[in-house]
């Protein structure tokens, strides 16, 4: 069998032209590159020869790590029933960047005769010995630690431990909580990166008639012990300083638009940059864990890194609280270079 080594290109760029699938209480023009589930369900995937071999049905996610785990592309349907699900890491895929279609380098019978699995028994499918030999099947290195296997931090991808793997659609409209056990709202979309096999952000929508979205880093989230909602280390106040989806509603013959807030720094009007190699974004997940584990109180911080220097930015209520985030980001830096660029003030109220 063979496999192509080259990445996925811009996924969510293909998507652009199905916005009859996205949610009805979005403007026309969507939220950037955030994409539900609902708007890559009916993206095809083909072999190299241009046969047609199914169509994305759903998307495993490890949300601890960030990561797009697999992607489930189904065959053989009839009326948008039945057929065979196999999963398919990422980044064996390619994409044709002026169409909606994903290539998989595999003959129609290579792809009949790959395992198929059922997506109702999750708990036994979710499993990383299952999810491994997806990966070696399809000629990838899993991206994750096997039982037993220790993560050699001086490679250029170290290896992490698997978080608990869940179905995009089944995190979709999840609860999400605070450790006071307080509402915080429930997820309203996943931005997704599959060229990197990543997610970028999860986007929480506001409880009852509050329609404010805030912008949450994936591993800032934790599953509840059911694994039926996600819990984040923030009081009320520090989650309303989050960074937030702020929508221009149509008017004066202009379209509604939408845009994401990111921190700026103290001496800079630039949004804050984020490498896209795995070093660099692993570096900006494990800082981000750091600073939470930290438990720095009233710290509202986003990480960047980019060809691992690592710059900080965002509120701390005080230069002590400031000075610790950085040695929590110098610790977990590889070259010990970090920009902290964190204001000293209060966090602000919405």
């Amino acid at each position: 069998m063979k496999f192509t080594s080259t990445v996925v290109a811009a996924f969510l760029a293909c998507c652009a032209s199905l916005a009859t699938h996205a949610e009805t209480e979005r403007p026309k023009e969507d939220f950037g590159p955030e994409k539900t589930i609902q708007d890559v369900s009916h993206i095809y995937i083909q072999n190299l020869q241009g046969e047609k071999l199914g169509r994305i049905k759903d998307l495993g996610i490890d949300l601890t790590n960030g990561r797009i785990i697999e992607v489930f592309v189904v065959s053989g349907e009839f009326l948008g029933m039945g057929g065979k699900v196999v999963a398919v890491p990422p980044l064996a895929l390619v994409t044709n960047m002026t169409k909606a279609v994903y290539y998989l380098d595999v003959t129609q019978e290579e792809f009949k005769a790959a395992p198929g699995i059922n997506l109702k028994k999750w708990t036994d499918y979710g499993r990383s010995d299952r999810v491994t030999a997806t990966y070696k099947h399809f000629g990838q290195e899993p991206y994750f630690l096997q039982p037993g296997e220790v993560s050699d931090r001086s490679a250029s991808r170290p290896k992490v431990p698997l978080g608990y793997v869940q179905r995009s659609s089944k995190i979709l409209r999840l609860p999400v909580s605070n450790l006071n056990n307080e509402k915080l709202g429930s997820v309203a979309s996943l931005k997704l990166d599959i060229d990197h096999g990543t997610i970028g952000n999860v986007i929480v929508r506001g409880p009852g008639f509050d329609k404010t979205k805030s912008v949450i880093s994936p591993t800032a989230l934790s599953f509840n012990a059911t694994h039926t909602g996600l819990l984040l280390d923030d009081t009320k106040e520090e989650f309303a300083n989050q960074p937030q989806i702020v929508v221009t509603p149509a008017g004066n013959g202009q379209e509604a638009s939408s845009v994401e807030e990111a921190y700026k720094g103290p001496r800079t009007s630039s949004a804050l940059e984020q490498g896209r190699s795995y070093a660099d974004m692993d570096r900006t997940a494990l800082i981000t864990r750091n600073l939470r584990s930290a438990r720095i109180q009233g710290l509202a911080v986003k990480v960047g890194t980019l060809d691992g220097r690592i710059t900080l930015r965002g509120t701390a209520n005080s230069e002590n609280d400031k000075r610790r985030a950085g040695e929590v980001a110098i610790a977990a830096s590889s070259i010990e270079v970090v920009d902290n660029q964190l204001t000293v003030t209060a966090p602000a109220r919405r």
